[in-house]
């Protein structure tokens, strides 16, 4: 973890990102990658769980019901590698 750390570090630094910043930056990748490791593990997008949200009543969950539709075409490499982009970008780097 600790190497995982320094790695990431010296990116972010490279890339201009340093102070209270960079520590925020650091913390907020490693909760993405553990939160879509849990999220992988526990809850797939192709698993019975999105199926079971398709099944919910659309009136009362349109959004639900519509992403849960839209999730089911989705992989694991796209998820974790779109949603590791949106974070990178929001961070600047």
């Amino acid at each position: 973890m600790l190497r995982w750390a320094e790695s990431v570090l010296a990116v972010l630094t490279e890339a201009g990102v340093e102070g209270e910043r960079r520590v925020v930056a650091l913390r907020g990748l490693l909760s993405y990658v553990i939160g879509a490791i849990q999220l992988e593990h526990l809850g797939a997008l192709s698993g019975p769980g999105t199926t079971a949200i398709t099944e919910l009543s659309p009136a009362e969950f349109p959004h639900m019901t519509e992403t849960a539709r839209d999730a089911r075409n989705v992989g694991a490499d796209q998820e974790f590698l779109g949603g590791l982009a949106l974070l990178l970008d929001g961070l600047g780097v």
